[in-house]
């Protein structure tokens, strides 16, 4: 597989929701990043494990920056209350205008296989979890109450 170098890889590991816009600074977020494996990222002869130590440095500056402007609206029931990293996994916590009483199982799979499809069909996201990455989404209630999690680390 083919690895998008200099500019390509800061987007390729860039953290972002498909369904809100957020002001980023994809050099800040990566320059750092990658900087210490020098021509390695360049000739692509970087180890799953550099891949993955870039990965998570990428995502907790990332994450710095899109966790300073929330909570954001997504839609008229959904708001992204927070983003984080934990190592080469980036974690979103959304909270959904309902009680958790009033949602169906078929409610649920339905949101968590749109969530898979949206994450594996956008390429920055696929490619950043063939090399290593790993998204985990939380959803809760109006309440906090847990409606469901998952972590897509496969397409």
């Amino acid at each position: 597989m083919a690895i998008p170098i200099g500019p390509a890889l800061a987007l390729l590991l860039q953290a972002n929701s498909p369904q809100v816009d957020f002001d980023t600074d994809v050099e800040a977020a990566t320059s750092d990043c990658v900087a210490p494996y020098g021509e390695a990222v360049e000739s692509n002869t970087l180890s799953d494990a550099q891949w993955k130590e870039i990965i998570a440095c990428v995502f907790a500056n990332t994450a710095a920056q899109m966790d300073a402007q929330l909570p954001r609206k997504v839609d008229p029931i959904t708001t992204l209350v927070s983003v984080s990293s934990n190592g080469p996994t980036y974690n979103y916590t959304y909270v959904l205008d309902v009680s958790m009483a009033d949602v169906r199982q078929d409610n649920i799979d339905s949101l968590e296989a749109a969530t898979r499809q949206n994450a594996c069909n956008d390429p920055a996201m696929s490619q950043t979890i063939a090399l290593g990455g790993a998204y985990f989404y939380r959803w809760v209630d109006r309440t906090g109450t847990r409606i469901t999690s998952m972590r897509i680390d496969a397409c």
